[in-house]
Protein backbone atom coordinates (compact mmCIF):
# COMPACT_ATOMS: atom_id res chain seq x y z
CA UNK A 1 0.00 0.00 0.00
CA UNK A 2 0.71 3.68 -0.44
CA UNK A 3 0.77 6.17 2.35
CA UNK A 4 -0.06 9.88 1.26
CA UNK A 5 0.04 12.97 2.91
CA UNK A 6 -1.46 16.20 1.98
CA UNK A 7 0.09 19.70 2.97
CA UNK A 8 -1.74 22.46 2.88
CA UNK A 9 0.51 25.77 3.00
CA UNK A 10 -2.84 27.81 4.43
CA UNK A 11 -2.86 25.13 7.19
CA UNK A 12 0.52 25.48 7.62
CA UNK A 13 0.64 28.76 8.15
CA UNK A 14 4.53 29.28 8.03
CA UNK A 15 6.05 32.72 8.10
CA UNK A 16 6.71 34.71 5.13
CA UNK A 17 10.33 33.80 3.29
CA UNK A 18 13.25 35.02 4.90
CA UNK A 19 15.97 32.75 4.46
CA UNK A 20 15.70 29.17 3.46
CA UNK A 21 15.46 26.69 6.52
CA UNK A 22 18.84 25.74 6.21
CA UNK A 23 19.79 29.43 6.75
CA UNK A 24 18.81 29.71 9.90
CA UNK A 25 21.47 29.15 12.79
CA UNK A 26 21.48 25.80 14.76
CA UNK A 27 18.38 25.66 16.91
CA UNK A 28 16.33 28.99 15.20
CA UNK A 29 14.78 27.47 12.55
CA UNK A 30 10.94 27.59 13.22
CA UNK A 31 9.24 23.88 14.75
CA UNK A 32 7.09 24.24 11.71
CA UNK A 33 9.84 24.04 9.07
CA UNK A 34 11.84 21.69 10.57
CA UNK A 35 9.14 19.16 10.72
CA UNK A 36 8.19 19.97 7.64
CA UNK A 37 12.05 19.59 6.10
CA UNK A 38 11.90 16.02 7.67
CA UNK A 39 8.61 15.23 5.98
CA UNK A 40 10.21 16.00 2.47
CA UNK A 41 13.14 14.61 3.09
CA UNK A 42 11.49 11.36 4.04
CA UNK A 43 9.17 11.39 1.33
CA UNK A 44 9.72 9.31 -1.77
CA UNK A 45 7.68 11.27 -4.06
CA UNK A 46 5.56 14.56 -4.62
CA UNK A 47 2.53 16.01 -6.32
CA UNK A 48 2.54 19.86 -6.57
CA UNK A 49 -1.12 21.47 -6.73
CA UNK A 50 -1.57 24.87 -7.83
CA UNK A 51 -4.00 27.03 -9.08
CA UNK A 52 -3.26 29.20 -11.47
CA UNK A 53 -2.54 32.68 -9.97
CA UNK A 54 -1.64 35.49 -11.88
CA UNK A 55 0.61 33.48 -14.75
CA UNK A 56 2.07 31.46 -12.17
CA UNK A 57 1.46 29.56 -9.11
CA UNK A 58 -0.36 30.37 -5.89
CA UNK A 59 1.83 32.74 -4.15
CA UNK A 60 1.24 30.32 -0.76
CA UNK A 61 2.86 27.42 -2.89
CA UNK A 62 5.83 29.69 -3.91
CA UNK A 63 6.20 30.53 -0.01
CA UNK A 64 6.09 27.21 1.25
CA UNK A 65 8.25 25.78 -1.61
CA UNK A 66 10.87 28.62 -0.84
CA UNK A 67 11.79 27.70 2.14
CA UNK A 68 13.50 24.57 1.20
CA UNK A 69 16.75 23.87 -0.77
CA UNK A 70 16.75 21.71 -4.10
CA UNK A 71 18.32 19.16 -2.39
CA UNK A 72 15.21 18.23 -0.20
CA UNK A 73 13.29 17.09 -3.68
CA UNK A 74 15.74 16.28 -5.55
CA UNK A 75 16.22 12.63 -7.30
CA UNK A 76 12.49 11.59 -6.07
CA UNK A 77 9.41 11.05 -8.41
CA UNK A 78 7.38 14.23 -8.77
CA UNK A 79 4.42 15.24 -10.73
CA UNK A 80 2.53 18.47 -11.21
CA UNK A 81 -1.14 19.51 -11.08
CA UNK A 82 -2.74 22.67 -12.25
CA UNK A 83 -5.72 24.49 -12.88
CA UNK A 84 -7.40 27.48 -14.19
CA UNK A 85 -10.54 28.69 -15.48
CA UNK A 86 -8.66 30.50 -18.85
CA UNK A 87 -8.32 29.37 -22.16
CA UNK A 88 -4.81 28.17 -20.48
CA UNK A 89 -5.75 25.47 -18.31
CA UNK A 90 -3.25 26.06 -15.94
CA UNK A 91 -0.16 25.23 -18.08
CA UNK A 92 1.33 29.07 -17.08
CA UNK A 93 1.31 27.66 -13.50
CA UNK A 94 2.97 24.19 -14.48
CA UNK A 95 5.38 26.12 -16.28
CA UNK A 96 6.71 28.10 -13.43
CA UNK A 97 6.45 25.36 -11.30
CA UNK A 98 9.25 23.55 -13.58
CA UNK A 99 12.99 23.70 -12.25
Amino acid sequence: GHQVEVVDPVQLDLPLLRQPVFAYPPGKAPKALLQLEEKIKAADGYVIVSPEYNHSFSPAIGNTLGHFGGSCFAFKASSIVTYSIGQFAGIRAAMSLRP
